[in-house]
């Protein structure tokens, strides 16, 4: 039998540079949550990125029967949350939009402690450079808060920063997922796979995640609110997903730090079983308020690497303005 990989905290380690880059996005995005009411023209807080929130739901978790999943989920099944959404930093009016969706789960194990595993339904990253990516996200910041006249030159920008990653972008794991996403283009928010990216601990194991629909029924006719369309399905079918991991074991084949390939030579094994149930109704602003902030996971279960830390903070941030605004 394979040894895996084991965790290291080399793999979260930032560069001087790639810190003061960071401290540099951690004040655009405070300036954006301060100013993302105006932006997204509602009247409470948003996230810096994910900020339409299509649906809640009620879930239930299984665990498989495996070991390293056991060690964490022994019990037979979990209360869990998933909160469907949309990747852009400003809510839209319209739910026709690119499909680039967010299903983030949380499971909610012994003594209140949860778990957090914000997936995306592309598989694959634009960037491995961590400077490239605070740069765009800093500039995309800037585009949402400057003025109508400045918008222009803050494009100019985006694509300054774009520009590098395209290279990167050239790779076979890349081209399939484009393939893929553009075959699926049209499929219902419910009837796709949803994918980690990053790379998260299960305990000094590092994995990855994927998360399938077992079944949906494909001639479910769809109107154009989302919203609506979760509700109903949930209403009139059994929607379940399985969700897998991959093991790292080698640097090689499984890099824990280049998110722009798929992972290789790792057989997928089964997580275990998720069941949606029904959509939760908003009350106010409780269910907006809730954090999928994957930091604030038990150690042994956080993400790895150094984008994935970038992160870190940037929930953080996010979060604790958000709750200041909105509280």
């Amino acid at each position: 039998m394979k040894n895996s990989l084991p965790y290291h905290p080399k793999y979260n380690q930032l560069s001087a540079e790639e810190e003061a880059l960071l401290s540099e996005a951690l004040s655009s995005v405070e300036f954006f949550v301060k100013r993302s009411k105006r932006i997204s023209d509602v009247n409470y807080a948003t996230r810096d990125a994910h900020a339409k929130s299509y649906a809640y739901i009620k879930a239930v978790f299984e665990p498989s029967n495996d070991e390293a999943v056991k060690e964490f989920f022994p019990q037979e099944s979990y209360e869990s949350t998933v909160r469907l959404s949309h990747a852009n930093l400003k809510i839209s009016k319209s739910d026709k939009q690119l499909p680039v969706f967010g299903f983030a789960l949380k499971i909610y194990r012994a003594e209140s402690k949860e778990v957090n595993y914000p997936l995306v339904n592309f598989p694959v990253f634009p960037t491995d450079s961590v400077k490239g990516f605070l740069k765009l996200f800093i500039k995309i910041n800037q585009f949402f808060t400057s003025s109508f006249l400045l918008k222009p030159f803050k494009v100019l920008g985006i694509i300054s920063a774009v520009s590098p990653m395209f290279l990167e972008m050239l790779n076979l794991s890349f081209f399939k997922a484009v393939k893929t996403w553009v075959k699926n283009f049209h499929h219902f928010i419910l009837a796709r796979s949803y994918y980690s990216v990053g790379v998260y601990r299960l305990g000094n194991k590092m994995i990855k995640l994927k998360l399938v629909p077992k079944l949906f029924d494909p001639e479910f006719k769809v109107s154009e609110s989302i919203h609506e369309n979760v509700k109903a399905y949930l209403h009139q079918e059994k929607l379940q997903y399985d969700i897998f991991y991959q093991l790292a074991y080698n640097e090689k084949d499984q890099p824990i730090n280049t998110l722009t390939r798929g992972w290789k030579n790792t057989e997928f094994k089964h997580f275990g079983t998720l069941t949606c149930l029904q959509v939760l109704e908003e009350n106010g602003l409780d269910l907006e308020r809730l954090s999928f902030n994957p930091f604030i996971n038990m150690v042994a279960l956080q993400p790895v690497g150094k984008i994935q830390h970038l992160r870190k903070s940037v929930y953080e941030k996010s979060g604790k303005m958000r709750n200041n605004l909105n509280s």
